[in-house]
């Protein structure tokens, strides 16, 4: 197998991105077993926690599946927009969350309680400590739905709780992808303080970065 070592920063990234070249060049056929984790990393020239967030993000494409004890083994040869989040493309997705959560954040800043922010804050430090993709995806979801809830109208709340059902399989993919969890953290972060401060306008601007950005990772995922 040949591959070209990376420098630590983007590993993971770089790693992604080989092994979808090496998936979809049939190096690597549907069925067959990767190299271990420790084959890899030392093919790559970088840890066996890089080699474990690119792997992550690969079972989140659709491109492999891991099983404990047994290895990671490819499962399709190519990405698919279908397979990365269900039924709708990220664009669609991003059009319907632009229009519900938006003005939920700016109504959220004109209307939160200290109790919403309190809860709000103690989700942004949750997220900021987790390193686990599944949590992460937990902990989001109830960040969105705090937001909506600190609108005071329950139809919010309901609405985007729905909604989370449907962005699971894109929240897993975005959530893997190498260097997401830090911007996601500053993202939330920005929204978090703007509700905290009032501010009805830089909530609408950070809630519609944090969608874009959100959209972007997805779509860019798909390009391998």
């Amino acid at each position: 197998m040949k591959v070209v070592p990376v420098e630590h920063k983007s590993a993971a990234e770089h790693v992604r991105s080989q092994l979808i070249e090496l998936i979809e060049s049939r190096h690597f056929a549907v069925d067959d077993r990767l190299p271990s984790e420790a084959d890899l990393a030392q093919s790559f020239g970088v840890s066996r926690s890089v080699i474990r967030e690119a792997l992550h993000s690969l079972n989140a494409l659709g491109l492999t599946k891991s099983y404990a004890g047994k290895g990671t083994f490819v499962a399709a040869t190519r990405v698919q927009s279908q397979l990365l989040i269900g039924r709708y493309l990220p664009a669609q997705l991003n059009e319907v969350r632009r229009h519900l959560e938006v003005p939920a954040a700016r109504l959220a800043a004109e209307r939160r309680t200290q109790e919403d922010i309190d809860g709000l804050a103690a989700l942004v430090e949750e997220f900021d400590k987790s390193d686990d993709p599944a949590d992460r995806i937990k902990i989001d979801a109830l960040f969105h739905i705090a937001i909506a809830s600190a609108t005071g109208n329950p139809l919010f709340s309901r609405l985007v709780e729905d909604l989370r059902a449907v962005l699971q399989d894109q929240a897993l993919a975005v959530s893997v992808s190498p260097g997401r969890a830090a911007q996601a953290r500053a993202e939330h972060r920005a929204i978090f303080e703007a509700i905290r401060d009032g501010d009805a306008e830089m909530a609408d601007l950070a809630m519609r970065r944090h969608l874009a950005a959100v959209v972007a990772t997805s779509t860019s995922l798909t390009d391998g």
